[in-house]
């Protein structure tokens, strides 16, 4: 089954080596994209808004032998939720992880966001610093904390690539488009949430400062049937050790959207949990799987030979 993967703002597909593999080691093919404007990808010539960053997202799903899961992380996980509702035909499931969602009170804060501008990284002439930016991107990834979180390292990267103009370009007219991103309306993702017609999972992390858990509730009461969980050691993406339990909690998600299959309009019931290992919490009108943290625990000895993808045999 193919997983289509989708970064953070800022970052590129190399940040999701370990997940694939954790994929892989359960016969899942990790196709790690670059969105436009980040990695490899060319930056689109109109704002990229989550709708357009979504349209060559299913472009590539659309060319696959079978519908893929589609899995994010912020702002993919956003791009994620736009493609499955854009072309539910096209997608076999989606998972959120930490999704950018439009925030539903203080939205005068963000009105300032209009004013933000890709030419403002012409105002930024870092290109002259990359030498000492990419020296302390190194230092960065380097650290024994981040050491083998390829999520984390991808992070780190960031602050040699802002050293290239149009790096700086696509972050700030991705940051602009994210911080404008209606909540209700005809294009509102709050507003058609609830019309999402493929099955979908969300992944909170209760250290995450950037997106809050509390989304879990709104989520709830937009869509009570879709399958949530949140881990209680992993922050927002620079987790270190506990890359492991959010690429855990991905499988586990995939799985759960699998074996739910084809009838999703049940919330889970009341009674044990569906995973050994896992409790049930609320928040507020959520309720969240929550699992312990698998940091402590070695890794089995296959992971470690386990490749994106595996093989087609």
């Amino acid at each position: 089954m193919p997983v289509i993967a989708l970064h953070p703002l800022g970052l590129d597909s190399s940040g999701f080596a370990g997940f694939g593999s954790a994929l892989a080691a359960r016969g899942l093919r990790t196709i790690a994209v670059d969105l436009p404007g980040f990695g490899r990808s060319p930056a689109l010539e109109t704002p990229p808004t989550p709708s357009a960053l979504a349209a060559p997202v299913i472009e590539l799903a659309r060319t696959l032998a079978e519908p893929p899961v589609v899995l994010g992380i912020s702002l993919g996980a956003r791009v994620a939720l736009e493609a499955a509702l854009d072309a539910p035909e096209a997608f076999r499931s989606v998972i959120a992880i930490a999704p950018a969602l439009p925030w539903l009170r203080f939205r005068s804060l963000l009105l300032g966001a209009r004013l933000i501008g890709p030419e403002i990284a012409d105002w930024l002439p870092l290109e002259r610093a990359w030498p000492v930016l990419r020296w302390m991107a190194g230092l960065l990834e380097s650290l024994p904390f981040l050491r083998d979180d390829e999520l984390a390292q991808s992070a780190a990267r960031l602050v040699y690539y802002f050293s290239c103009p149009a790096t700086r370009a696509s972050f700030l007219a991705t940051a602009r488009e994210l911080a404008l991103d209606p909540a209700f309306g005809p294009l509102g993702l709050w507003t058609r949430l609830p019309a999402l017609a493929v099955p979908a999972a969300f992944v909170w992390g209760e250290r995450d400062f950037l997106v809050s858990k509390r989304n879990a509730h709104h989520v709830a009461q937009a869509r009570p049937d879709f399958f949530q969980l949140i881990l209680p050691c992993v922050g927002h993406w620079l987790n270190g050790p506990h890359h492991r339990c959010l690429a855990d909690a991905a499988v586990r998600a995939i799985g759960e959207l699998d074996r739910t299959r084809p009838d999703t309009t049940t919330a889970p019931s009341d009674g044990a949990p569906a995973a050994s290992g896992e409790a049930w919490v609320r928040i507020g009108a959520a309720r969240v799987g929550t699992r312990g943290c698998l940091a402590a625990v070695a890794p089995p000895a296959s992971l470690a030979a386990a490749t994106i993808g595996g093989s087609d045999d």
